[in-house]
This record gives structure tokens, C-alpha cells and sequence, in this order.
């Protein structure tokens, strides 16, 4: 991983930080910023913002001489590629550290799951640091690397790949010297040929490590792990192969338990678990079969396999009681995960105005002394600009000297807390809650939180921001984007959407009407926001929130003119809409001479952009109808520049248009559809954000020939169990769903509707399914199980249509990674 750096420096500069988001920014003076380029975006724009706040060390791929007189006092290191640059600097970190265990940890799946079950079995044996969350990339994984500190002697990291050619810079980072392969399966697959060649990618991992940890049950691992590795140590698992090193060799589940009988070196463990899926269960024969090989006296401790707690890769943001957001995180309570989640809560506030509260519990497992612990907890609470702190726990408590007395308030557990008043008295407040499992401070977020209904659309928000990327990818470098978020956001909120695309800077927001540009207004959003169907009575709305009208005819422009001169405002930016041949709103093309004409002689609105919309371009037999759109479009935006005497900003494309027609990108694009995880056209790339479950209210067993429902339409035709699950037409679970016409997902399995779906609830047939219990998880839609466009079709409608019209009753649940 050679790399040439050639050093402009102006002062002698401690570094402590290494920054590669911006947004992250936490101590200026310390801090050295990597600008890295990627598909989606350039850290090289936002050098002047960090200067401008304090930064003075920087790493760049290009520096001009007028850039370095610009920004005086500066230590640059000017670098062939940041990314690269970055990873050197890991991997020479790393070995400053010659004795540590290092685990790379790669598959298809299950890389984080093993990561954080295996960090809860080790942590009390080593003292132990994991990569956060999924850090996995190729500038996750330096970063995690970066974290490693000189008194952790066991370093879990995880390494992901999405196309041929990355794995070879990750081993050189993480250098191995176990390597755990966990699964192979379809995941990432779009950017391999075939599996084997995804297979010989992540066995690059691999190259230097003395013992490699595996699954005999799939063949083609086992057969390639032989072949490329024979004179390694291999360590292996199986369900089926008494000679693997780990032989599950029984499994008997309950409904939240499953009991394991081992075979290691001959000798049988039998072990509970807190887990019932298979996936989790593979997880599992994984992190035995390296327990093995490493802390093998933790066969015989079936406490710590019974303690084990699922992984929650994400933090969950909803509304709260008195105008609070609650943002839980309490899987997992560490010095690494707690940086992460108060970076987060700092955004989060800044962006809606809100306070910052913390609520946490003891740290446990770090193997630091309560003084050197807590310390630093208080130095980043600090650093975070946290507001108010309520800390739960014995060493918390004694610790208190340490922290801001006037604004924390400590609780030796978690029943006082929930019995002190000063809960009650949180409001519009932004509330990160985080703690150890064993502190229950789910309870706390039960009270704190607006609505308990059990129907919930989680939405995820790192999702939304991979699609964004997806987008910003398939067009020209730093092409400006509009994103549409009206209809409530498509159903999903608009204000979190908002503040996301916010966060990741996007151009514009799109909404359709005044009301909801002006709400997002008053929660703090200051992006750009385009006003779709404006009329002319909400004027003073638009003028004083500044919300950019679209104007599509003569009356509205004249009416907006007369406004804006009698409020004294020029140069209000407006957007004209163009009919180029769909007929819906717009100018004709043949009135942008005397509409040009028309705003030269009025200064009070000036045009933005102009722009047109694609009746088709999701249809691929009208393909030359689409063309003379777009011909039709360009001719008329350049007689109205000619007419204006300035040239607006242009844009043509939606959705359909970024992913067959990118050669209309002109000025901007409009991102609709594919921002919620719907491709208009079957393209690959995009990750479905939205994901709707409910639960199993009641079961009941019935005899063949008995009668379903409103107006008897269902009738069993065997031996039945019936559930009743608390989901009806009012929610948008359409009545066209009635009489077996959808099928949800219970336990991995199909259920058709059975009878009619009434107001608040329908009727399911989970014969199928009998290990199924009152208040199991059903899944409506979401992800690649259970596509939202399976139930457009069954409704015979689009996608669009089923987010739009889910009920504002239905919980909105909002996470990401």
C-alpha cells in the first residue's frame, strides 16, 4: 500500500482526531481532515467550512497555490488518493500493536451479529475492542483500526466488500491473524459474476493468517478454504459433520429459547441460548467454534451463552410525549458506541433547535478504573454539548464528583429514575437513551414515548442515504439534487426525511403545498424547499418562510408579482414548469418568449430554474416520446433565457429519467420514487427504506366449514388456526387485500388474509405456521422478504399510492446503522 505525500506545513500540530465527515467535527485544533472523494460526493468542498471553524490540518488530493494562500496557517499533505492515504496511516497504526489478536471477520452475512456476539463472550476474558456498528468499508475499516488503543489485546473487525479489487486494501489494514468467514449468500451480489468470484474476493482477507474459522455445511467454502489454504490451521463448524471442530449436533427450540448439545474434542456442552432463527443460530455455531480456539473454558460456563442479548444495529428515533424525540441505543453501552450515538444526538438537535438530553447507565466491561472511565465519559458529554444528564448506576453515582453537577441528576437504578418527577418535566427536548441491557431502560422509553400502537413502519434512514448516493452516482460529480418528500414524505415523515437530506446536503426539498414547506420550516429545516401546487393566497406563507413557488401559469405569475411589489421584496426565487408533453400544469412552450419578457420588466421574482416532467419514462416502448420531451424542453428553456436575459438553472429528470436518461442530467435532477427504495424502472442498487409490521392479537382453532368475517366470505376449508391481527382498511390495509388476495410473512412463512379486512383489523390463516404465539411479529411488507411492490400489485396499484395512504395512527419508527 505504497503511497507518495508531499507535506506543506506551517506549524508543528498535535493530531488526536482523524475526521473524514465533516459533520463529526468535534475538536478543530486537533483534528487532521482526509478529503476523500467518492461516487457521491467530495470531501475537498467542505475544506473552507472547517477552516472556517477552527480546522488547520488537512489532507487533500489537489492543492493550488491559490487554495494554500487562502487559507493561511495551514499543515497540508497533498496525496494521490485520501482513501489510500488514509488506510496507510491505519496499517501503520495497527502495527505499532505486534501482540494483539486481530480477528478479520468477512461474509455474505452475519459479520456484525458475530462481531457483537463474540465481544460479548470475550470482553470478560480479554480486554477487547470491536469495529462500531458497520464500520466495514473501505474507509470504515481504517477508522475502526484507528480506534485500537495499546491496552486491548483482542481487536474484532469486520471487512465488507461490494466489487472485485477492495478486499486486497483491507487485509492490508487489518492483517489478520484469525480469519472467520461466517456465511456466503446473495448479499452484495450485484457486483460479482458469479458467487465464486465474490468467494475468491473475500478469501483475499485471509492471506497472512495462521487460523481460519468456517462452516463445513457449505461446500463451496469448505472446498476453497482447503484448496487455497492447506497449510493453515482450519477451524470448523457443522449440523452435519461429526468430524468438524464444533458438531452442533442438536437443536431443540422454545419460543425464545433454543438448546444446544456441542461436540468439541470429543466432549459434550450443552448450552441454552436466547435466540430462535436459524440465522442467529449459524451466528452462534460461528462464535463457538472461535470461543473454542480461543477461550475454551467458556464451553463450560453456560451463563455466558445464556446472557447472550441480540443486536440491534441501529438507533431508533420516534416522537415523544410533550414535543420530546426519543433516540434509543441502548443494545450496547461503550466508550465507542457512546462517541457514535452523542455525535448523532448533536446532530439531531442542532437541526431541529431542540435541547440535547442524555440518558445513561453504567459502562460496564471497559477493564478501566471508574476514575479513568468516567472521566472521559464526562469529557465527552462536555465535548458534545449535552444539555442535561440522567445517569443510572452504583459506579455512575459514585462517580458523580466528576460530572457537571448542575446539570446531571443521578439514580442508583433505573426504578428511582422512573419514580423521580424530573422525568415528567423533559420537554422539546432531543433524548438519547443508552444503556446496558441489565438496566432495562426500555421502560424509560416506554414512558417517554407518544404512542405504543403495535402496527409499526419502521423507516430506515441509512437506507434513504444509500439510495441518495445510489442517485448522485449515476450522475455528473456534485450534480445538484431536488428531493421529493411531499405527501408526508410519501407517507414516511417528511420532516426526518428533511433532516436527513439536510444532513447530507442535498440542494433542494420538494414538497407540494405551503403548509408542509412551512412546518418544516418551524422545525428547523433551512435547505432550499420548492413549493409544487402553490396557490396565490398562501403568498405571504411563501414570501416569509421563504418557500420557492413553482409557477406554471400567467395568472399566478402576475398575482405573485403584485404581491411581492406590494411587500416590498425583489428577486424572489421562482421555478417555472414547462408542459413539454405530458398536459398537466405548465407554460406552453410558445409562451416563454412573453413570460421572459414579462420578468424583465418586474424584479420582483426572479426564476431559479425552469423545468419539465417525463410523462414516460419508466415505459421503455416510448422512448422517442421521451426524446421530444426533452427537445421540446431545451428549445423552450433557451428562448426564455434569451427572453430573460440570465440563464436559470434546468432540469428535466425524475426518477425513471436518472436511470435510463442521464444524458438530459442539464443543471439538476428531481429524485422521487428511488429515494424511498422503489426503482421506476427494475434497476438494481437501491435498498427499500420503509418496513411495515404488525403483531398476532388473538388465535383461535377452528373446525373445517366454519365462517370468517364480515358477511361470512371467509370459510375454512380444513382444520384452521385463525389469528386476528390489529390492521384494517383505516390503517391502508386495503379491503381489495380481503378473501386470500395478500399473503403476509409470519416465522419466514406465508399467511393469506382469510375473510374480510375490516376498519382496524383482519383475519389470517397461520395453519401453516404452528409454532406461532400471541404477539409475534407479522410482516406486512419491506425489505427483499416481502417487496412493497408484491402488494401494489395484489391492490393493483403502484407503490406511491400504498405509502401514501398509511394512517398517521400507525406508529412512524425511525433508525439507521
Amino acid at each position: 500500500m505504497a503511497f507518495a505525500v508531499t507535506p506543506h506545513l506551517s506549524h508543528d500540530r498535535a493530531v488526536s482526531h482523524i475526521l473524514t465527515d465533516s459533520r463529526s467535527l468535534l475538536t478543530p485544533e486537533e483534528t487532521l481532515f482526509f478529503a476523500i472523494r467518492t461516487e457521491s460526493g467530495d470531501g475537498h468542498r467542505y475544506i473552507e467550512s472547517l477552516y472556517e471553524r477552527g480546522v488547520r490540518s488537512f489532507v487533500v488530493e489537489q492543492l493550488s497555490s491559490e487554495t494554500e494562500a487562502k487559507y493561511s496557517g495551514c499543515n497540508w499533505y497533498v496525496v494521490t488518493s485520501s482513501i489510500t492515504a488514509l488506510q496507510a496511516l491505519a496499517r501503520t497504526h495497527r502495527e505499532r500493536f505486534p501482540l494483539l489478536h486481530t480477528i478479520g471477520i468477512t461474509g455474505s452475512n452475519g459479520k456484525t451479529v458475530v462481531k457483537e456476539l463474540l465481544y460479548q463472550l470475550l470482553s470478560p476474558c480479554f480486554h477487547t475492542m470491536r469495529s462500531p456498528r458497520s464500520y466495514n468499508s473501505q474507509i470504515g475499516v481504517p477508522l475502526s483500526v484507528l480506534s485500537i488503543t495499546a491496552t486491548d489485546e483482542v481487536a474484532l473487525i469486520e471487512a465488507g466488500i461490494s466489487r472485485p479489487g477492495e478486499m486486497a486494501a483491507l487485509e492490508e489494514v487489518i492483517a489478520p491473524q484469525l480469519g472467520v468467514f461466517t456465511s456466503l449468500g446473495s448479499a452484495h451480489q450485484e457486483g460479482f459474476a458469479s458467487l465464486e468470484e465474490k468467494l475468491d474476493e473475500k478469501l483475499r482477507l485471509f492471506k497472512r493468517s495462521t487460523s481460519l474459522f468456517y462452516s463445513l455445511d457449505t461446500p463451496l467454502v469448505a472446498e476453497a478454504m482447503r484448496e487455497r489454504f492447506p497449510t493453515k490451521s482450519h477451524y470448523t463448524w457443522s449440523h452435519q459433520d461429526p468430524a468438524a471442530t464444533v458438531y452442533v449436533r442438536t437443536t431443540e427450540t422454545t419460543s425464545t429459547t433454543t438448546a444446544l448439545v456441542c461436540v468439541v474434542a470429543g466432549e459434550e456442552y450443552p448450552l441454552t441460548v436466547p435466540f430462535t432463527d436459524a440465522a442467529y443460530l449459524e451466528d452462534i455455531a460461528c462464535c463457538l467454534t472461535l470461543v473454542a480456539a480461543l477461550a475454551p473454558q467458556l464451553l463450560a460456563v453456560p451463563e455466558a451463552w445464556r446472557a447472550l442479548t441480540s443486536i440491534s444495529m441501529r438507533l431508533e428515533v420516534k416522537d415523544g410525549l410533550q414535543g420530546n424525540t426519543l433516540i434509543d441505543d441502548a443494545y450496547s453501552c461503550d466508550l465507542q458506541s457512546l462517541s457514535i450515538a452523542l455525535d448523532f444526538l448533536r446532530r439531531r438537535a442542532s437541526a431541529t433547535g431542540a435541547r440535547p438530553v442524555l440518558l445513561l447507565s453504567d459502562i460496564e466491561g471497559s477493564g478501566r478504573s471508574d476514575a479513568d472511565l468516567y472521566a472521559e465519559v464526562a469529557g465527552l458529554i462536555q465535548s458534545y454539548g449535552v444539555d442535561e444528564v440522567f445517569a443510572v448506576g452504583e459506579h455512575l453515582t459514585a462517580s458523580a464528583g466528576l460530572f457537571d453537577a448542575a446539570h446531571t441528576h443521578f439514580f442508583a437504578t433505573t426504578s428511582e429514575l422512573l419514580a423521580s418527577p424530573l422525568l415528567s418535566r423533559l420537554h422539546d427536548s432531543c433524548i438519547l437513551i443508552k444503556g446496558a441491557r441489565r438496566f432495562a431502560l426500555d421502560q424509560v422509553y416506554r414512558r417517554l414515548s407518544s404512542r405504543e400502537h403495535q402496527t409499526v413502519l419502521d423507516i430506515d434512514l441509512s437506507a434513504v442515504v444509500h439510495n441518495l448516493n445510489h442517485y448522485r452516482s449515476l450522475l455528473p460529480p456534485e450534480h445538484p439534487l431536488i428531493c421529493m418528500i411531499k405527501a408526508d414524505g410519501y407517507g414516511t415523515g417528511a420532516f426526518e426525511l428533511a433532516r436527513t437530506l439536510q444532513e447530507h446536503r442535498v440542494d433542494y426539498l420538494a414538497v407540494a403545498v405551503a403548509d408542509e414547506g412551512r412546518e418544516l420550516r418551524d422545525k428547523g429545516i433551512r435547505t432550499h424547499i420548492m413549493i409544487m401546487n402553490p396557490e396565490l393566497s398562501v403568498a405571504d406563507t411563501l414570501f416569509s418562510h421563504r418557500l420557492e413557488p413553482e409557477v406554471y401559469s400567467m395568472e399566478l405569475l402576475e398575482g405573485l408579482c403584485e404581491r411581492a411589489r406590494i411587500a416590498g421584496i425583489t428577486a424572489f426565487p421562482i421555478h417555472l414548469k414547462v408542459d413539454s408533453g405530458m398536459h398537466r400544469l405548465g407554460f406552453a412552450p410558445a409562451d416563454l418568449p412573453a413570460v421572459g419578457a414579462y420578468l424583465r420588466e418586474h424584479p420582483e421574482l426572479r426564476v431559479s430554474s425552469v423545468f419539465s416532467h417525463l410523462a414516460a419514462a419508466d415505459e421503455p416502448d416510448k422512448r422517442d416520446f421521451t426524446e421530444r420531451q426533452a427537445k421540446t424542453f431545451i428549445a423552450a428553456t433557451e428562448a426564455l433565457t434569451a427572453a430573460l436575459g440570465y440563464q436559470p438553472k434546468r432540469h428535466l429528470l425524475n426518477t425513471a429519467g436518472i436511470e435510463r436518461f442521464p444524458e438530459y442530467a442539464l443543471d439538476m435532477a428531481r429524485l422521487g420514487i428511488g429515494l424511498y427504495g422503489v426503482s421506476a424502472t427494475g434497476c438494481p442498487g437501491v435498498e427499500p427504506i420503509a418496513r411495515l409490521t404488525t403483531v398476532l392479537l388473538q388465535i383461535r382453532e377452528l373446525p373445517a366449514g366454519e365462517a370468517i368475517g364480515y358477511g361470512c366470505r371467509g370459510i375454512t376449508s380444513r382444520p384452521s388456526r385463525i389469528a386476528v391481527i390489529p390492521i384494517g382498511y383505516a390503517d391502508g390495509f386495503s379491503r381489495r387485500l380481503s378473501r386470500g388476495a395478500y399473503s403476509v410473512l409470519l416465522h419466514g412463512r406465508l399467511c393469506p388474509t382469510i375473510g374480510n379486512v375490516c376498519m382496524d383489523a383482519c383475519m389470517i390463516d397461520i395453519t401453516d405456521v404452528p409454532e406461532a404465539r400471541v404477539g409475534d411479529e407479522v410482516l406486512i411488507f419491506g425489505g427483499e422478504e416481502r417487496p412493497i411492490t408484491v402488494l401494489a400489485e395484489a391492490c393493483d396499484t403502484i407503490p406511491y399510492e400504498i405509502l401514501t395512504t398509511l394512517s398517521t395512527r400507525i406508529q412512524r419508527r425511525y433508525w439507521r446503522e
